[in-house]
């Protein structure tokens, strides 16, 4: 009786906050954020920390100097692993590490146009053979393939060439054809994770959605890469997606993979969704006279669930499969509630 009460005034709460224009009100936004974190609290207090559905690859560099993973891709033509790094005192960096034997290969640090270093959170990294992108903020930063391969261990990479979003990236991911760069959403009474209102709608009764990923066709945007970047491109696609996703990727069957996870007690969540751009679009939205389509990856979409380790990253298409990176390995957070320092592999 006790949880039909409280589903009864769960219900009533979120349905004063509901529009019907699509819009979420502060105070829907607000209740649904402050059980999300009532939730989280229980979760990470009463998990289950039973995990079976990856397969440790190789070691994750750096972690030992105090870096801390975010993005991860990986080029089938290369047979290599890249790994974006942060570190709160330090220049950002990315590693390559040689995925037929899992040895590293060379470690490069970021530097900005002007030489200085780049200290940015480098949150995503994706490439497409003939180049290598990063995102940090609304910025994605691209570097020729042939630099990286090119340049010594300990070297450095300069990130001149740039493009500015209207999405504040927190992750990136290329299939060949399009760069997804998307945004990262959850409640705090801070407000340190919010993102544009006109990114806030309702889905359905029950279900909203605070975040977007847009979606680059690469040749249109390969002209607008510049010293300057300050011109925003425009998307070929939009898709909304759920709260607190870290990494993204789009498989060679369509199928879009979400990492989403927060908190070092809590565990993470490897979500599959179904190829929604087969489907007529959900909505549309207006960059001046030009309408891009816009799809939701959201619960209706979602075709498995997969329960994983805290603190999941980047994770790219290997072979048909999903692999990925946990930032439990970093020594930032080494009281996480599990720990994995390995390249991993979903099944």
């Amino acid at each position: 009786m006790k949880r039909i009460i409280a589903l009864i005034i769960a219900s009533s709460l979120l349905l004063s906050g509901f529009s019907l224009t699509g819009e979420v009100s502060d105070f829907r936004r607000n209740i649904e954020g402050y059980v999300e974190i009532a939730v989280r609290a229980i979760r990470s207090t009463f998990g289950i920390r039973d995990y079976s559905d990856y397969t440790e690859l190789c070691d994750i560099p750096e972690i030992e100097n105090g870096y801390v993973p975010q993005g991860y891709c990986y080029s089938e033509s290369l047979k290599l692993h890249f790994i974006s790094y942060y570190h709160d005192d330090n220049v950002s960096i990315i590693s390559v590490v040689n995925a037929e034997n899992g040895e590293k290969i060379k470690t490069l640090n970021l530097k900005k146009s002007n030489g200085k270093d780049f200290t940015g959170h480098a949150g995503g990294i994706a490439e497409d053979g003939k180049y290598l992108y990063i995102v940090d903020g609304k910025k994605i930063y691209r570097v020729k393939m042939d630099d990286v391969m090119f340049a010594f261990d300990g070297g450095s990479l300069i990130l001149s060439e740039k493009i500015t979003t209207d999405v504040k990236c927190s992750y990136l991911n290329s299939d060949g054809t399009y760069l997804y760069a998307g945004e990262f959403y959850t409640f705090t009474t801070d407000g340190g994770y919010d993102t544009d209102k006109s990114h806030h709608m309702s889905i359905s009764l029950f279900e909203t959605t605070y975040a977007r990923c847009n979606a680059y066709r690469i040749s249109d945007i390969a002209s607008a890469f510049g010293n300057e970047g300050d011109g925003a491109v425009i998307p070929a696609m939009i898709f909304t997606t759920p709260n607190c996703v870290q990494g993204f990727a789009r498989l060679p069957d369509g199928t879009f993979a979400l990492s989403v996870s927060y908190g070092r007690d809590n565990n993470s969540s490897l979500r599959l969704h179904e190829d929604v751009t087969k489907s007529e679009h959900d909505f549309s939205v207006n960059y001046g006279k030009v309408s891009v389509p816009a799809y939701h990856l959201c619960k209706n979409t979602e075709s498995d669930n997969l329960r994983q380790p805290p603190l999941l990253e980047g994770i790219d298409d290997m072979n048909g499969k999903t692999a990925g990176i946990f930032e439990s390995c970093a020594n930032k957070y080494s009281d996480s509630a599990f720990i994995v320092e390995k390249i991993c592999i979903f099944q």
